[in-house]
């Protein structure tokens, strides 16, 4: 440390703060912020940034900025060393913040995997005060992403609900259905009412009766938060209604920090799975070609957050039975009926002396095995049976997860779609075949491949960025949605916030 004041400020003045990055900017007693211990048109740049960081669910606090505000550099030669360092440190600190993320993903988030974004704030902060306008050189670190944006929109908009005390719990009441009247109905229009303004101007008499007017509110209502939509106010639905406004506002801040771990750049040709709300969509040059619903692991078999590289379609695949699952779901089933393996096309193997041997599933007592003394590896051959139906997607991970195609096509008309062992079902696999091989034949390759019933594998020339995240809050159109957060890790993350 080349000045001695820092060191001794540190211990004896102020708040926390990093002198190893201080160290960059104070080599020597100078002021960056302040001309004659009057402030520059930069440090003003600075402050409004700072003040401006709650826009992103950020806490202007963390940077100083309440003491800030309330010293007067121009006092005396303390409170102007004071007032510098304070602002540099705490620009330094919100640069990280809003570029990389508050937090360390991987310890807020355990099983996020995608690699957190980094970047250099004091190269950036010392080249930025080089320029004649800082505020524009500030203002380039905001993400520049509409579903970014959109969100600081439904986070001012929350705030706002927050500030008015937010919206009352509605009591315990029985299943209630167009038509029917409930004192408590006043209380769900005015929570409903806080976001919907049709609901508002439709109400002013009989707020007891359940009209037609409010039972568009609530459908858009169970909509807008991943409930079945039927236009009854059962649990579920009071549920929803009953999660504060300051836990939605939490929630949104949870995914905008979700939003800044991520790469700056995802590609120009990816796809993004949403575990969340159980949608997949494939961008191409920044416009979505193609959305389809998907099944992820239940909330015991969860699906991690993930990136990789699809590089290897798999037509009529075969469906090798992960040990775990062969154990505990499919091993039931064939003592519950010895048939099971037989209707279902499921082959039954051992491993004896590096070779497999195939045995006949009618001539295993299979009342006497148990999930601790299973020998058995079990494959699902290809055709109409297979649970991977006619295609597989592979792409390295540690997992051994995949995308694949499912013969119970009926699970995708479900609201919560968290059903699967861990591996993804794509809602239109052929559609996903096609996008990720991107050739002008590639549908007749498709056609061919499944039409053969071979089991045939396809890499492909040009692999493709796939990123599964956890996102509970996203805005469709003009509206936001928020996905109950089935696996808890927004939860989990809260707390650190």
């Amino acid at each position: 440390m080349n000045h001695p004041w820092l060191e001794s400020y540190k211990t004896n003045n102020t708040p926390d703060f990093d002198t190893s990055s201080l160290s960059h900017f104070y080599n020597q007693p100078s002021h960056i912020w302040l001309d004659n211990q009057q402030l520059t048109n930069q440090a003003h740049d600075a402050l409004d940034f700072i003040s401006g960081s709650s826009k992103h669910g950020l806490d202007p606090t963390n940077y100083h900025f309440a003491i800030l505000d309330k010293l007067d550099p121009s006092q005396d030669s303390l409170s102007a060393q004071q007032f510098d360092l304070l602002l540099t440190d705490g620009l330094l600190k919100l640069i990280h913040d809003l570029t990389v993320g508050q937090l360390q993903s991987t310890i807020a988030d355990p099983d996020w995997f995608i690699p957190q974004a980094s970047f250099d704030n004091i190269a950036f902060l010392q080249q930025a005060l080089l320029s004649t306008h800082l505020k524009t050189e500030l203002n380039s670190l905001i993400p520049t992403t509409s579903e970014y944006h959109k969100l600081t929109e439904v986070l001012a908009r929350y705030q706002s609900f927050v500030g008015r005390g937010g919206w009352s719990e509605i009591p315990a009441m029985p299943l209630i259905s167009p038509g029917d009247r409930h004192r408590h109905l006043s209380l769900v229009r005015k929570r409903l009412a806080f976001d919907d303004n049709v609901l508002v101007l439709s109400t002013k008499n009989n707020v007891q009766y359940y009209d037609p007017f409010l039972e568009q509110a609530v459908r858009h209502f169970q909509k807008k938060h991943g409930l079945k939509i039927d236009g009854i106010i059962g649990s579920e639905t009071r549920k929803a209604m009953n999660i504060s406004a300051q836990d939605r506002l939490q929630q949104i801040k949870v995914t905008l920090e979700r939003h800044r771990w991520l790469p700056n750049n995802l590609g120009k040709r990816y796809l993004i799975i949403n575990l969340a709300n159980y949608k997949l969509k494939a961008i191409n040059n920044g416009s979505e070609e193609l959305a389809m619903r998907v099944i992820v692991g239940r909330k015991s078999r969860q699906t991690p957050s993930f990136t990789s590289q699809l590089n290897h379609l798999v037509f009529n695949p075969y469906w090798n039975v992960p040990r775990k699952l062969a154990k505990l779901d499919l091993l039931p089933k064939q003592q519950q009926d010895f048939n099971y393996f037989y209707q279902h096309d499921i082959r039954v193997f051992t491993i004896e002396n590096g070779h497999r041997v195939e045995h006949d599933p009618y001539l295993i007592n299979w009342q006497s095995i148990t999930r601790s003394n299973f020998p058995y590896t079990l494959r699902q051959d290809p055709g109409d049976q297979n649970a991977l139906g006619k295609l597989k997607f592979l792409f390295p991970n540690q997992w051994s997860i995949y995308l694949h195609d499912t013969s119970h096509r009926e699970l995708f008309s479900e609201t919560m779609r968290s059903i699967s062992s861990g591996c993804i079902r794509v809602e239109d696999p052929v559609a996903l075949a096609n996008f990720s091989i991107a050739k002008p034949t590639s549908q007749q390759i498709i056609t061919d491949m499944i039409d053969s019933k071979q089991n045939r594998g396809l890499k492909l020339t040009a692999p493709l960025s796939i990123y599964a995240v956890y996102i509970t809050v996203w805005v469709d159109g003009d509206d936001v949605i928020f996905s109950p957060d089935v696996y808890q890790r927004d939860k989990r993350m809260a707390k650190l916030l």
